[in-house]
């Protein structure tokens, strides 16, 4: 409410004074996020000198990105807001009537599907969840926004119980978003390590594995916050997954690693909008 009321600038300032004690407490997510920025720099990213300040900044963004992320789901941020709507490969994802999956990452605002769903063609969008609290704030955003074109769906993992909760939504159309840079809490989800950043890291198989049975195109999203207004790059990475079962294994992994590929050159673009405060190498 006092976002609405009193605007993204006033509500920074207030939240501001907790954000700089949870960075001061939080020892683990501290450093987590000053060795990713280290690791961000020595691989050309324009971090500056890392320091605690650089830290602060890394903290400030993470909740000025979540402001943006609740704004996005009640609606208030429009697709007038949204820079790279009129590309072409968004235009012609939009022309295609068949539902896909679209595979995003906790970098920057990709809740901005939220304004892609109010366009003109009305295509619903469904965002897949792990978290526990995934019920609640859906339950949340449905009495603030209850208007929506986007539903939240919390699933235990990306198996087939997923597979058949999309099966009639992808039918009409419908886009499904899955967060794919993050093993499900407590590492139990098949994962692949891949190469990102200089080292190998766990990605979760899930997302593929779901877009290949659902047989249908799969894209990659990535929104973030520059200047006020928020930039969309939205491109096709398969318009099928296919993983015969003799190559498997390395099918999957090729095309998780190509997306670790995309995501670690968006990472670098925007190294204070990658919001994973772990040791991101380490299941």
């Amino acid at each position: 409410m006092v976002y609405r009321l009193l605007g993204r600038t006033v509500s920074m300032a207030l939240i501001a004074p907790l954000v700089v004690y949870f960075y001061i407490t939080g020892g683990r997510q501290r450093r987590a996020s000053l060795e990713w920025l280290r690791r961000a720099r020595e691989h050309g990213a324009d971090t500056g000198e890392i320091n605690h300040l650089t830290g602060l900044k890394h903290a400030l963004a993470f909740a000025g990105g979540a402001l943006d992320r609740f704004s996005a789901w009640l609606g208030d941020i429009g697709p007038e807001q949204v820079d790279g709507l009129d590309d072409p490969e968004f235009a012609a994802a939009r022309a295609d009537p068949r539902g896909a999956v679209v595979v995003s990452a906790h970098l920057g605002v990709p809740e901005v599907m939220r304004a892609i769903a109010t366009l003109e063609d009305r295509r619903g969008v469904s965002v897949l969840a792990h978290s526990a609290n995934a019920a609640r704030f859906a339950d949340l955003m449905a009495r603030m926004a209850p208007r929506s074109a986007v539903r939240i769906i919390e699933v235990s993992d990306l198996g087939l119980g997923a597979a058949m909760i999309l099966s009639s939504a992808l039918e009409n159309g419908d886009w499904a978003v899955i967060l794919a840079d993050r093993v499900a809490p407590g590492g139990k989800s098949p994962s692949v390590w891949v190469p990102f950043l200089g080292e190998d890291a766990p990605f979760p198989i899930g997302p593929f594995v779901l877009a290949s049975a659902l047989k249908c195109p799969i894209y990659s999203l990535y929104a973030v916050r520059r200047q006020g207004r928020y930039r969309v790059q939205f491109k096709k990475f398969s318009d099928r997954l296919d993983f015969p079962r003799k190559t498997r294994e390395a099918a999957v992994k090729a095309s998780i690693s190509r997306f670790a590929a995309e995501l670690e050159q968006q990472a670098l673009a925007n190294p204070f909008q990658w919001f994973n405060f772990y040791d991101f190498w380490r299941l």
